[in-house]
């Protein structure tokens, strides 16, 4: 199963984009974690089928008013299991993670 690490800059600090993304990952049928960056852009990590990630993405890159999207850049990353789909407050360590 594929597994991307995603961020997303723009007007996505503290506006609720975390808890919309988690919403969307779940009627996605993804897993993963949502967390703020240091630069104050917004990181996930989503695990899922290729069709569900594909889904989630499309929501990513849409956003919702006020948000406002300047960019996002997703990398395939090794796979990472997990349980369900949750807002975190501490960005996570990745592993295989290439240096950007």
């Amino acid at each position: 199963m594929p597994c991307n690490k995603i961020q997303i800059s723009g007007s996505v600090y503290k506006t609720g984009f975390r808890y919309y993304l988690k919403a969307k990952a779940d009627f996605s049928g993804v897993t993963g974690v949502v967390f703020y960056e240091d630069d104050k852009s917004v990181g996930v990590i989503a695990s899922g089928s290729e069709e569900n990630i594909n889904k989630f993405q499309e929501f990513c890159k849409e956003g919702f008013s006020p948000v406002h999207i300047d960019h996002i850049k997703i990398i395939e990353i090794p796979y990472q299991e997990f349980s369900s789909f949750e807002v975190i407050e501490e960005k996570p360590e990745v592993q295989g993670m290439p240096n950007d």
